[in-house]
């Protein structure tokens, strides 16, 4: 009884606290899982006297491991090198070894993105100036190598000098995900699309470069872009990376969501596609919004406040934008009107009530406004949020190191 009890608390231990075992214990611990494989799979080809003494080997590492011997583990140890280490088979190969590292690191990630963190990046400019989406900046010149490589690390940075090698025109654009955290612009100048430019950033700002670059013109009957000719630049510039932030997704099963504070949700059964101006919004499966409204709220917008049970909201973030101070929007929060998007869900004069039913939670309303409304896609357009999308408040800005970098407000 008492040595079960012994294996008990000692497994407890060396798994609890892992990071905090000896150095000695975690090479007795690896010694002995080795030799143990290694009998397992060799044992009938390893000559008798050999398997013997690799038995005792084994059984004295794991009487010194009970017990806190180490001493005893060590002499293990250094025997186990010494006598048996050269042995076919007995040291696994590096890629095994890395294969193996690779498995258990992907799992143990995964397991954390799914249930406790979850890295999430921001690819427009829809919660600035509290968070920044991607931004690209025209520059007249690349700087040197140095500079290049201390904007990469520090703000996320990358450089776009692309030129036209020959005379072509701008027949497509569309936004792509790539490596899960990022997103990126397509340019395509051919309807095959054999010949594309990639541009790490979000297409809404793409457009808004080549506009201001007189490249794209609005047209009632869509965008014209103004053929390139051979040599000409097509873009040179800075592209700062959005920010990326942590979500916590344990925090609404120990509390619920709170009036003013960011958070991320799915688009699981919201009709994002409501706007061709914010069209670069429309497709994302994720969204980070400020929630500013709970179950049973009742909320209308009178510029440049937003009106929560017949009463400006002060919480939070709400306060910052409703003031309508720099460097946010003049405008505060700006309610849609009936002429540009008459099925919008929060028009002027209109006033919405969240659901709040007790009998089915999952359907509960919460209203997800971004705190720049003049280039936000939010629920002015599309409707509430439903329990069932919420995954929980973005606790963290991680990266790239700017003034946005830490807890987020």
């Amino acid at each position: 009884m008492m040595r079960l009890l012994l294996r008990l608390s000692n497994a407890l231990v060396d798994t609890c606290l892992a990071w905090f075992t000896p150095v000695w214990r975690r090479r007795a611990h690896e010694a002995r899982a080795m030799l143990s494989r290694y009998i397992h799979q060799y044992g009938p080809a390893v000559p008798t006297a050999q398997r013997e003494d690799m038995q005792r080997l084994e059984q004295a590492l794991r009487e010194a491991l009970l017990h806190w011997r180490k001493q005893d583990a060590l002499q293990a140890v250094r025997e186990l090198e010494e006598s048996h280490a050269a042995l076919p088979g007995f040291r696994r190969g590096l890629l095994v070894e890395f294969i193996e590292s690779a498995f258990v690191i992907t799992v143990v990630f995964l397991g954390i993105r799914t249930y406790f963190v979850q890295p999430f990046r921001i690819p427009t400019n829809s919660m600035w100036p509290s968070l920044n989406g991607i931004v690209v900046h025209p520059i007249d010149q690349l700087p040197g190598p140095a500079k290049r490589l201390w904007d990469a690390v520090t703000l996320g940075s990358s450089y776009v000098d692309i030129t036209a090698e020959r005379a072509k025109q701008i027949k497509s654009i569309h936004d792509e995900r790539y490596m899960l955290l990022f997103t990126r612009t397509i340019l395509s100048f051919d309807e095959e699309g054999r010949d594309t430019i990639a541009i790490p950033a979000a297409s809404g700002t793409v457009i808004d470069y080549l506009r201001a670059q007189g490249k794209r013109i609005d047209t009632p009957n869509g965008p014209y872009y103004v053929p390139y000719q051979a040599g000409e630049t097509i873009m040179r510039a800075r592209v700062d990376a959005g920010d990326m932030v942590l979500v916590n997704r344990l925090a609404y099963h120990f509390r619920r969501p709170e009036r003013g504070e960011t958070f991320v949700f799915d688009t699981r059964g919201i009709n994002t596609n409501t706007n061709a101006a914010l069209s670069e919004q429309s497709h994302a499966t994720h969204y980070i919004k400020r929630l500013c409204g709970l179950p049973g709220d009742s909320v209308r917008i009178i510029p440049p406040h937003l009106i929560v049970n017949g009463s400006p909201a002060n919480q939070g973030g709400i306060a910052r934008v409703s003031a309508a101070q720099p460097p946010y929007t003049p405008y505060g929060y700006l309610p849609l009107e009936s002429r540009f998007a008459p099925a919008a869900y929060l028009l002027r004069g209109k006033e919405v009530h969240l659901n709040n039913s007790p009998s089915l939670p999952n359907l509960r309303e919460y209203l997800a406004l971004g705190d720049n409304t003049t280039n936000s896609l939010d629920s002015r357009y599309w409707g509430p949020v439903r329990q069932f999308n919420i995954l929980g408040p973005a606790a963290f800005s991680l990266w790239p190191f700017t003034k946005h970098w830490g807890v987020i407000p």
